[in-house]
This record gives C-alpha cells, sequence and structure tokens, in this order.
C-alpha cells in the first residue's frame, strides 16, 4: 500500500485516476481512493468499466489538449466513474456494449467541456450534470437498440444472490449485511455502497472509513445529511429504504458535504444551511424522480446539483457577503480549509489595507487620538495628534530664566521632519498661514498649512499645522513612503507645535476623518518595547516607526532566483531551496527534495510566512515555523508573536477530536514567539542570534513544542537550529 501512495504521488497517470475517485467526495486524498477503487471492485466488473471509463476519457482529454492539471485533478474523471458504473450496473456486456460504452465516454467529454466553460461565466461548478445528460442520452438511444441488452441480474436480487452463493468472494463483500445493528447505520453504510451501484454493507463501512480518514468535518456532515434525510423520509411516510438505490440517500450526503463543508467555509451557518436545504433536496429529487420516470430514466445525482448550483448562484448574487463565507483557495479538505480561514482572520484582516507608516521620525507622543476631548469629536474624531516629550512629560525646553517667556521654537517637535505615511501624489497644499505664538490659535484657518496625499483608489491624508514655507514637495509630485514633507509647525487652530494626521475618503481640506490603522509600530511603556501591527496608536502613547536593521534586512531578502544551500552539521547531509514567484505574484520557498512550497511576504518591515504546502517532516517546514514572523529592525528583549495554522502544528490524536469541532470552537491553538537573544553591538550588530518557539496548547496545557535558533552574520543566514524532544539537528547555510 505505501509503494502504490508514493507511485501515486509521483506518477501523473495514477494521480489522474485516484483523483477521480475521490472526487465524488470533494477530496483528493489517495488513500481515500484506494478505498473507493476497491469498493468498485466489490462487483468486479463494475469496478472494471468504471476504471476503464476513467481511463479512457482522461486519455481522450489528455490528447486532445485539455488543461492537464484539471485532468490530474479528477475533473473529467469523476463523471466518468459514475457513468462506467451506471452502464454497467443496467446493461450487459456483448461487443455492441462495448461500441456503445466508448461511444458513451467520448459523449461525456463533449458534455463535460460544454458545462464546464457554460457554468463557469456564473462561477458555478458542472457537478454530476455532464454524467446525468450523457447517462439520459445513452439510455434514451438503448431502448432503441436490439443489441444492447439489459442487465437482469439486479432486478431479480433472489436469483443473482443464488447464482454467486458458491462464491468466496461475494460472500466476503456480504458478510456484513446481516449483521445487527441499528436500521438508521444499516441504511447509512448501504447508502455510500450504493453511491458506488454496490449493495454491500461492508463496502459502505470502508467508504465510511475512508471517508473519517480523509475528513472529520466531512464525515461529520455525511452523518448530518442522511440522518436529516432519514427523519424527513419517514416523518412524511416515504420508505427510508429508497435512499439505498439509484444514489438517492447518496444526494443528500454529496450536499451536506458541498454545502456544509466545500464550497462554503465550514462554521455554525453551513451546518445550518444544511439542515434548511435538505427538506428542499428531498421535495426537488422526488418530483424529479416522477418527471423523468415517465421517460424510463433515472434521475440518480440531478437533485443534488440542481440544488447545489442553485443555492450558490444565489450566493454569487450578494453585494456583502455574511454569515455564509465561499471558499475562496480550495485545499479540498474541510479541516485544512476551516484553520486557514481562522488563521488568516487573525493575522490577515487587514491585509488588504496600505501598509501606513507614522509620518515622522524617532519617538513622539500621541497627545490626542481617536475619539479625543478636545477637538477630535463627531465626524472628525479619528484624527491622531503627535508630538516629542521629555523624560518629565515636557512638551518643550524649560527657559533658563522665567522672565524669558516661551516660544515656538522651544517646543521639541517644532520644526522636525513630517514625512509621507505612504506613496502617494502630492494632492494640495497650503501654505498661507502664519504662524501662532505659543498659547494663540487661529481659527479662521483651522487647519494652518496643510498637506493632502491622495494615495489613490479613494484613499487621502491630511497633515495639518505644518510650518510655514517648509514643504519640500510641490502638488502633482509622487513621493514614497518615508519622503520628507515638510516640518511641524503650529499655524492654524493649534496653541502648541504639534502634528494633525488623519485620513479621508475626500481630497477636501477638513474633511470628515477616516478610521486607519499603522502597519507596524513600537510603544514603550517604561522601559518596555511592544510591537503594534496593524494598530490604531492609542492616546498617550509614545510610539515609533519600526527602524529596519541592514543586516536583518539583507539576510532576509529571499529574492526571486535566489538559492539557498544548507549542510547538515553532523551527516553533512546537503539541501537547496531556492526563490520564486507565482502567477499571482506569491513569492515561494521551494524545496525539490521534499516537495515543499513555503509561501512568505517581505514588506521591508516584517518577513511573514502566508502558508506551506508539502512534507511536515521536512527542513523547509522548521525553517516555516522558525521564521514565521520575523521582524526586520532590531530590538533587545522585544518580542515578537503570531498564531500558527492547526493543521500545520498540532497534535494527531488532540487534532481528531479538534477537527470535529473547528467550525464551532477551537480547545486547541498554537502560538509562536521569538526573541532576540545575542547582539555583537547594539546600535550597528554585524551577528545576531535569534531564538522562537512554536507551542501547541489544549486550554492551558503545552502538549506539543519546538525551539529554534537562527544565527545571522555576514550579512546572510548562517545557521539554522532545531530543538525538539532532547534533540537537536543544525544546519549551515550557503548562498549558491
Amino acid at each position: 500500500m505505501k509503494d502504490l501512495l508514493t507511485k501515486a504521488k509521483e506518477n501523473y497517470w495514477f494521480q489522474c485516476i485516484l483523483n477521480s475517485y475521490s472526487l465524488m467526495f470533494f477530496s483528493l486524498d489517495p488513500v481515500f481512493a484506494f478505498i473507493i477503487l476497491l469498493v468498485t471492485f466489490f462487483s468486479p466488473y463494475l469496478g472494471l468499466m468504471g476504471l476503464l471509463a476513467i481511463v479512457l476519457i482522461n486519455l481522450s482529454a489528455y490528447f486532445v489538449g485539455f488543461n492537464r492539471e484539471e485532468i490530474k485533478g479528477g475533473l473529467f474523471g469523476f463523471n466518468a466513474l459514475f457513468l462506467g458504473l451506471a452502464m454497467a450496473y443496467d446493461f450487459s456486456f456483448n461487443f455492441s456494449f462495448v461500441l456503445l460504452f466508448l461511444s458513451a465516454v467520448l459523449v461525456l467529454l463533449l458534455m463535460t467541456v460544454w458545462l464546464k466553460g457554460l457554468l463557469a461565466m456564473y462561477q458555478l461548478p458542472f457537478l454530476s450534470f455532464p454524467f446525468i445528460i450523457t447517462y439520459w442520452i445513452v439510455s434514451l438511444a438503448a431502448s432503441n437498440f436490439t443489441r444492447i441488452l439489459p442487465d437482469e441480474n439486479h432486478i431479480y436480487v433472489i436469483n443473482e444472490a443464488a447464482r454467486n452463493d458458491s462464491y468466496w468472494w461475494y460472500h466476503m463483500v456480504h458478510s456484513a449485511d446481516n449483521l445487527r445493528i441499528f436500521p438508521f447505520a444499516l441504511n447509512y453504510f448501504k447508502t455510500l455502497a450504493g453511491t458506488f451501484f454496490q449493495s454491500s454493507v461492508l463496502g459502505g463501512m470502508f467508504i465510511a472509513f475512508g471517508l473519517l480518514y480523509f475528513s472529520r468535518i466531512a464525515f461529520s456532515l455525511s452523518v448530518i445529511g442522511f440522518v436529516l434525510a432519514y427523519l424527513f423520509y419517514s416523518m412524511f411516510g416515504a420508505d427510508v429504504n429508497d435512499l439505498n438505490y439509484n444514489l438517492q440517500g447518496a444526494n443528500f450526503i454529496f450536499l451536506a458535504i458541498a454545502i456544509g463543508c466545500f464550497f462554503l467555509i465550514p462554521n455554525t451557518y453551513s451546518y445550518l444551511t444544511v439542515v434548511i436545504l435538505i427538506p428542499v433536496l428531498m421535495l426537488v429529487l422526488v418530483s424529479l424522480g416522477k418527471i423523468v420516470g415517465v421517460f424510463q430514466l433515472r434521475a440518480y445525482s440531478l437533485s443534488f446539483s440542481m440544488v447545489c448550483t442553485a443555492f450558490l448562484f444565489t450566493l454569487n448574487q450578494r453585494f456583502f457577503q455574511r454569515y455564509l463565507q465561499l471558499v475562496t483557495i480550495q485545499y479540498f479538505s474541510a479541516e485544512k480549509t476551516i484553520y486557514k480561514y481562522l488563521n488568516s482572520l487573525q493575522r490577515f484582516k487587514n491585509e488588504h489595507l496600505y501598509k501606513i507608516s507614522l509620518p515622522f521620525f524617532g519617538e513622539w507622543q500621541v497627545s490626542q487620538g481617536y475619539d479625543g476631548k478636545i477637538t477630535h469629536l463627531g465626524g472628525w474624531s479619528k484624527a491622531l495628534d503627535f508630538v516629542i516629550v521629555d523624560s518629565k512629560g515636557n512638551t518643550y525646553r524649560e527657559p533658563t530664566h522665567v522672565s524669558e517667556g516661551f516660544s515656538r521654537e522651544d517646543f521639541y517637535c517644532y520644526n522636525k521632519e513630517i514625512l509621507a505615511p505612504f506613496d502617494a501624489y502630492v494632492y494640495d497644499i497650503i501654505n498661507n498661514v502664519e504662524e501662532n505664538d505659543v498659547g494663540e490659535v487661529n481659527t479662521d484657518y483651522n487647519w494652518g498649512n496643510t498637506i493632502i496625499l491622495n494615495h489613490l483608489n479613494g484613499l487621502y491624508s491630511q497633515i495639518s499645522h505644518v510650518k510655514k514655507d517648509s514643504f519640500a514637495v510641490f502638488v502633482g509630485q509622487y513621493v514614497y513612503k518615508g519622503t520628507y514633507l515638510a516640518t511641524c509647525g503650529n499655524s492654524g487652530r493649534s496653541p502648541e507645535p504639534h502634528i494633525h494626521f488623519q485620513f479621508q475618503t475626500n481630497p477636501v481640506i477638513g474633511e470628515k476623518t477616516l478610521a486607519y490603522p499603522v502597519s507596524y509600530f513600537i510603544e514603550r511603556k517604561g522601559n518596555e518595547k511592544a510591537l503594534r501591527i496593524s494598530e490604531v496608536p492609542q492616546e498617550g502613547s509614545f510610539i515609533s516607526n519600526v527602524q529596519v536593521n541592514e543586516l536583518l534586512s539583507i539576510a532576509f531578502a529571499f529574492i526571486p532566483g535566489q538559492k539557498l544551500g544548507l549542510k547538515n552539521e553532523i551527516t553533512s547531509a546537503s539541501i537547496l531551496w531556492e526563490v520564486f514567484t507565482d502567477a499571482y505574484n506569491r513569492k515561494y520557498l521551494y524545496c525539490a527534495q521534499s516537495r515543499s512550497y513555503a509561501y512568505f511576504v517581505n514588506d521591508g518591515v516584517m518577513l511573514y510566512f502566508t502558508d506551506f504546502e508539502g512534507d511536515h517532516d521536512s527542513v523547509l517546514f522548521q525553517f516555516y515555523l522558525a521564521a514565521y514572523r520575523q521582524l526586520l529592525g532590531y530590538y533587545e528583549s522585544l518580542t515578537v508573536t503570531d498564531k500558527v495554522p492547526l493543521i500545520h502544528f498540532s497534535n494527531k490524536p488532540v487534532q481528531f477530536f479538534q477537527d470535529f469541532l473547528a467550525p464551532f470552537y477551537l480547545f486547541t491553538k498554537a502560538n509562536y514567539s521569538s526573541v532576540f537573544t545575542y547582539a555583537d553591538n547594539q546600535y550597528a550588530p554585524q551577528q545576531l542570534i535569534i531564538r522562537s518557539e512554536v507551542e501547541a496548547k489544549l486550554m492551558n496545557y503545552g502538549f506539543k513544542k519546538i525551539n529554534f535558533e537562527l544565527e545571522l552574520k555576514e550579512h546572510k543566514l548562517n545557521r539554522f537550529s532545531i530543538h525538539h524532544k532532547n534533540r537537536s539537528e543544525t544546519y549551515l547555510f550557503n548562498l549558491l
């Protein structure tokens, strides 16, 4: 089994076949695919024809020239499996059937391509529509062919059982049929087996186990979907045994998984949606069965496809996404989807915003914050005022003689540089307001000398109370983040020098304000410094921009095309990583040996990893954890923290139970932290050591922990150490 799985991961055609099986349950798991493959061969003839249909349509699609990744993903094959099983179930085998079978596969290919293109215009999946249409075409045509004979074995079940009674395989396959278990469980297993035209309870148990192995969320939804169908059938007086035949019960299982956790982010509302849609599906299923029955056809999975597509189409018409969130990146795993989604909400909720910096050098204090009690009121409440204070809390230098009084020049922030908070066009400049003496205000020109910056996409920033004639830029000029604009003054309604800073959606001076976070800043409380990420500075806080360190900036640059070699310090085993950029401009480190990808962002202030795909036993995965969020500025004893997706770091037994509850509640969590532990020079370090840690916790009990150490020197990564369970590994870096 292990060798077959290895081949499946490496061989293109193995993946094409296996994914065609597992995609029936919205999965790409090879183990689950092998289980389904085995169950289809409980009836060898059906299993063989299903496999043959998959091979034929994949080969046809491949040589015609369709997208090879879509072929590998089973997009063409899963409908072919349905068709091959259905035709083998309905018709006897002869030469005429072979011709009909080959023709049917070609028709299915045409239907798949047509419906795929048609529904893609509305951002909808084609589901099992190609199989249904092709099956109807074949069935209607076959009724006029005298040499296409129906298979009556499945009609006269008793005769079939008597004929096969002497075969050991038949006895083994049906060994669980007479188990004394709850009627619901018996029907559930029969329904799962019936999905692949099998009547074996053992086959249903195998599929249930495979579904549980692949996804606890999908398994629980399959049970919920079937329970609801079973209850509604009973309540309306329908025969629950009908769920076992012609894929009727499978419709409810498919819908529960598709809506509950595949097309939607699994959460309380997606589960409630399943509960609401099950009776709708039952009505559609029963009515469609009567309609197509007039033509002696079966609806099979048509009702699921119709209800699912109609519901997704409805969601696509919304102006706002609330409660029900469509999956944007499909991982073919409900667990991976929910854990990465929840992690992204925590880490990247403001990722779509501009990376705004503070408009000054050095450390300043927020003298008036959002909703301030002086002037930041009403529609103008989301603004910040900045001043510089000394150790005594004064904003000015105390005069030598009491008789001298105060002047503007005595204030620490007066004439200090004002910087562009982000890239922008200079939209407007007001430079005709005289400076106030200390204690005076100019209410005729409330904002004083002001600059308006257009950051595009409807975002503007306003910086006011600027010193007259200090502007170093002109209207229409394009400036970059950190560009020197002017100096702090005391113009307008400003009794003492300070910077007024706000964001707005219109370029009018004095426009109502817009709440907007600062991407990164250092907040000091006493001697303690903390990193703030995408927050609004609080009134009274002492803040400064992150001062980027040259050693860190160069070492973590990771430029596309760069190659990093690693060598194990003890075994001398070598590893090669390369930096690439994908079609979506996402940068990533790639390890060919482990086929692993570590996606990252470097915004000039912070390096942080956004995702990992591949081998969790690889060194690249350990590095992904070690440098999960790395500040590119050196601050002694400052701790950087973050959350790691549970799918990447947990204990398997604990994770198994967490998976069931993940859509509703996380009782486990994985935390990341890093801190600088050594610098050879505090102001211009040439050697740094960073110690990081990832710990998984159940409630407040830590049950898994890994410690890492990164050494940087000579403007590059030098050493990487992993400490886990009293074992240590060290790798030396070498830029190639």
